[in-house]
């Protein structure tokens, strides 16, 4: 499983509402309630909040990664919003945050495929190239090439 696997148009929101790290969580598991991958958007909520008690997912560079265990999610997918505000979220580099990729791993899915999603994303993210990338385009199929094939340079 890969990021292209996981990641289509209808996950992908520009302008997110969400003042605070949850408020964030909650409206992104929204999303992915209404797209019919989550079987308790609540359970999976709480699992994603509990994992951010653990440690940030907060990466730096305005970027955060949630993501929780939770048999609440019924196939995986990628949410990504970028925010009309910054969002404070204990980052690594005590920045505040504007994009985030909400991740939701099915059971079927998790003996390491949330590790390897995160790598890639991880990974992707370290191209000062892609990140510019992701943080102008306002199309989100160009969200989505960006991330799976790279920028592009004309």
């Amino acid at each position: 499983m890969e990021v292209k696997d996981i990641l289509t148009k209808e996950l992908v929101v520009f302008d997110l509402e969400a003042t605070t790290k949850e408020a964030a969580i909650r409206e992104m598991a929204t999303i992915l309630d209404s797209k019919a991958i989550l079987a308790d958007k609540e359970v999976y909520i709480q699992a994603v909040l509990d994992r951010e008690t653990h440690a940030t997912t907060g990466i730096g560079n305005n970027i955060a990664i949630p993501h929780g265990k939770s048999d609440s999610v019924k196939h995986s997918a990628i949410a990504f919003a970028r925010t009309k505000n910054l969002i404070e979220w204990e980052s690594l580099d005590d920045e505040p945050v504007n994009m985030i990729f909400l991740l939701a791993i099915s059971d079927s899915d998790k003996t390491d495929a949330h590790l390897k999603i995160l790598a890639e994303i991880a990974t992707k993210l370290m191209d000062d190239d892609i990140v510019a990338g992701l943080k102008e385009t306002r199309d989100k199929e160009e969200v989505i090439r960006i991330l799976n094939e790279g920028v592009v340079e004309v």
